[in-house]
């Protein structure tokens, strides 16, 4: 069941338990919560209910109750769907294919060259290395087959991804691929409120370098002008920032990032807005 709570008299949250721990968060804890039988008209709102299913059909419910979602469907589309960020970011990514359906080895292989990384048009199957990193055309043929009937990747369009080595860190993470010196950053209106190493599990990780990495998360963000948005960005082996992929935050765990932190830091880039307007 959902729980609607307006938060410090500010913004509105929709929330549900997912019991995934990195996600799931209760905010009756950490702020002054309220439960108003009317919001009005268009007060801002924000959805954390988990993987969305249908976004539209989210939207007109939700402004149907006088709640505004933070994100519009279309904008929705460009964070989460790498069709359609992609030609906006290309150039701050690994090189990238996506396909109607999976191709075929010859296909690949006009494109690139072994290793390649393959995903589904929103996301991998739980960062699997066995359906991810794929290094010859006889484990493609193999890998493609599974690709049809895993749960998560059998619905989205095929991607191939140029390989890049990322740098690594200490640590690992079992039936994972291989951590990386990757983070995760959460953007409110062009905003970083909270930014933190995206493989939790492992021990802490750091790089001297990391205002460049969060430099083009912002270029991103304002690429991009999604209003609730995160990015993941990583350092490659030989010492470039690159972009791993965007989501609406909506959708997003918490990875290494406070949820207490980050939802305070957002209430008061709310509060600046207001006194600006």
């Amino acid at each position: 069941m959902a729980n609607i709570a307006l938060l410090e008299h500010t913004l509105v949250v929709v929330s549900e338990i997912t019991h995934v721990p990195v996600y799931d968060f209760d905010f009756e804890l950490h702020f002054r919560c309220t439960h108003p039988q009317d919001f009005g008209n268009e007060r801002a709102c924000v959805l954390r209910i988990g993987a969305i299913r249908n976004y539209d059909c989210e939207f007109r419910e939700k402004a149907k109750w006088g709640l505004r979602l933070v994100n519009s469907p279309e904008q929705h589309l460009s964070a989460s769907e790498l069709e359609s960020w992609y030609p906006i970011l290309a150039d701050l990514t690994p090189r990238t294919r996506i396909f109607a359906e999976l191709p075929t080895r010859d296909e690949i292989e006009a494109l690139f060259t072994w290793p390649v990384f393959l995903k589904g048009s929103r996301q991998t199957s739980q960062h699997n290395p066995a359906l991810s990193v794929i290094t010859t055309a006889a484990q493609y043929e193999q890998v493609s087959e599974r690709y049809k009937s895993d749960p998560i990747l059998h619905w989205q369009h095929p991607v191939i991804r140029e390989f890049v080595p990322l740098e690594p860190v200490m640590g690992e993470v079992p039936g994972k691929i291989m951590p990386s010196l990757e983070f995760r950053s959460f953007w409110w209106k062009g905003m970083c409120v909270g930014w933190g190493q995206y493989w939790y599990q492992v021990p802490r990780y750091a790089a001297k370098d990391i205002d460049s990495g969060l430099a083009l998360a912002e270029n991103v963000a304002k690429r991009l002008q999604v209003p609730f948005l995160v990015v993941d960005f990583a350092r490659t082996l030989d010492g470039r920032w690159i972009l791993i992929e965007c989501n609406d935050a909506q959708e997003s765990g918490y990875a290494a990032i406070h949820p207490a932190s980050l939802w305070r830091n957002i209430l008061q880039q709310i509060g600046a807005e207001d006194k600006i307007i």
